[in-house]
């Protein structure tokens, strides 16, 4: 029904269109100033007396066009055509946008050397080909003559005292009886330990990782 009604506006309309056309066609036919009126709305009607016998059939046909067309709109053809015209317009603007996120890098064969085909990789790819599979060193703690101690100034060390208690830290100074250990977390507060109540210290290195 409703594409009924579309398609008896749309004849409706070329109906009307056909016989406006003719009714100027014949009036320039008759007269240049004739044909100038013929084409002005409602002005047109000065010209219909002098026209009439040249164009009276296609003017009924234009005016039964002119009533379909009329009567079709009001029917529901002017609903159908808005809502076509509505729904073509949201599908251009919801057309789907295609973002390419890789950067692709193609590689050209070297004068030359015989043909080689391009070979396209992402430069994500690249970055992650370019880390170690394993870890190249390690941290490990070896034991050292506590004579050394001095020698060790700035290094992580590992102290074990003559109770037992392990202290861990950064040396930051020795003196002749005494050595000054800033642990982690504390700023640039140095905890003192007597020389003498070392029993053993280990001093962190760097492995080749295995």
């Amino acid at each position: 029904m409703e594409l009924a009604v579309l398609i008896a506006a749309a004849v409706g309309i070329l109906l009307f269109a056909i016989s406006y056309l003719k009714f100027a066609y014949e009036g320039f036919r008759y007269h240049l100033i004739t044909g100038v009126l013929a084409l002005i709305p409602v002005i047109n009607l000065v010209a219909l007396p002098t026209l009439w016998d040249r164009t009276n059939r296609m003017l009924m046909v234009g005016l039964v066009g002119l009533v379909i067309a009329i009567g079709a709109w009001f029917l529901g053809a002017g609903k159908t055509f808005h809502a076509y015209w509505g729904n073509r317009q949201a599908q251009q603007v919801a057309a789907p946008v295609v973002t390419n996120t890789g950067t692709p890098i193609a590689t050209a064969p070297v004068a030359g050397s015989s043909a080689v085909p391009a070979v396209t990789t992402s430069v994500a790819d690249r970055k992650v080909s370019l880390l170690p599979s394993k870890a190249l060193y390690r941290l490990d703690f070896e034991s050292a003559s506590a004579d050394q101690i001095k020698t060790f100034t700035g290094r992580i060390v590992k102290i074990t005292s003559a109770d037992h208690t392990v202290t861990d830290g950064r040396i930051q100074s020795v003196t002749p009886s005494s050595v000054f250990i800033e642990q982690s977390g504390d700023g640039q507060i140095a905890y003192e330990m007597m020389l003498s109540n070392i029993k053993s210290i280990e001093v962190m290195v760097k492995r080749a990782a295995r």
